[in-house]
């Protein structure tokens, strides 16, 4: 009777410790859990309509920035990472070149965790900038607002010839009317030549017939 008492509490003991196991195990797992990636910008497989300095990754958990590696090949494998990767807790900030070209964008990185387990991943995102609106120039406004002054400006040949020919009729009016007094002086003057040979011609006459 006593070995089968022992025995039963030992099987108990054996099983109250299981489960005080089993609970500290299931409370300590979080805390052994791996670091991951838990978001990106730009995300995995975006399209990007605008340029962008810069890409964040943020992790599960903080990064250790001794052994933290980013790499961004853009479009005919150009490297177009700017500097070392910045990192702050759980997030890493890796700058990009200026004036990214469109194409298809990989990003590499490879980082070690708190508890030294180590990350690696390859993302990618597609740029694709839409092509800035022409805007019109000063030059093209003003020939174009120009356009229509020069059309109205310009005479048109039907209407050259009638402004050509009104100075000559202009002309042979004033010559008309300049020739007319100089007709009429010299007309009176002859009238008054005559009139003055005939009133001599008449006083000489009867001085004859009395000699």
């Amino acid at each position: 009777m006593k070995r089968f008492t022992v025995t039963h509490q030992i099987s108990r003991l054996l099983a109250l410790v299981a489960i005080v196991l089993a609970a500290v195990g299931a409370l300590g797992a979080p805390a052994f859990a791996h670091a991951g990636l838990k978001s990106s910008d730009p995300k995995d497989g975006s399209t990007v309509k605008e340029l962008i300095s810069s890409i964040e990754l943020v992790f599960t958990e903080d990064i250790n920035a001794r052994y933290t590696t980013v790499v961004v090949t853009g479009p005919g494998g150009a490297k177009v990472a700017d500097g070392k990767p910045q990192v702050k807790g759980d997030t890493v900030t890796q700058e990009l070149k200026p004036d990214l070209a469109d194409g298809r964008y990989a990003i590499a990185f490879r980082v070690i965790s708190a508890d030294g387990h180590p990350v690696a991943e390859e993302l990618h995102f597609t740029l694709k900038v839409p092509a800035p609106e022409a805007t019109p120039t000063a030059e093209n406004t003003a020939g174009a607002s120009a356009s229509p002054e020069q059309s109205m400006a310009t005479p048109l040949p039907s209407s050259a010839d009638p402004v050509s020919a009104t100075p000559a009729a202009a002309s042979s009016t004033s010559d008309g009317g300049a020739a007319m007094p100089t007709v009429l002086l010299v007309v009176g003057a002859l009238v008054l030549v005559a009139g003055v040979a005939v009133f001599v011609a008449g006083r000489r006459r009867p001085t004859r017939q009395k000699a």
